[in-house]
């Protein structure tokens, strides 16, 4: 992806969240959107 390009994650629980963590390390100039329902995203 090009910088400044955005990148919409639907869902946390499951893969989303790891998802949007490597997606942030491996693309540091795109803007992360992580749509979810949960209150608390738990990171063991």
């Amino acid at each position: 992806m090009k910088k400044g390009e955005k990148l919409v994650i639907v869902g946390c629980s499951g893969s989303g969240g790891p998802a949007a963590m490597l997606a942030r390390k491996l693309m540091p100039d795109i803007d992360i959107t992580v749509i979810r329902k949960e209150k608390f995203f738990i990171v063991r």
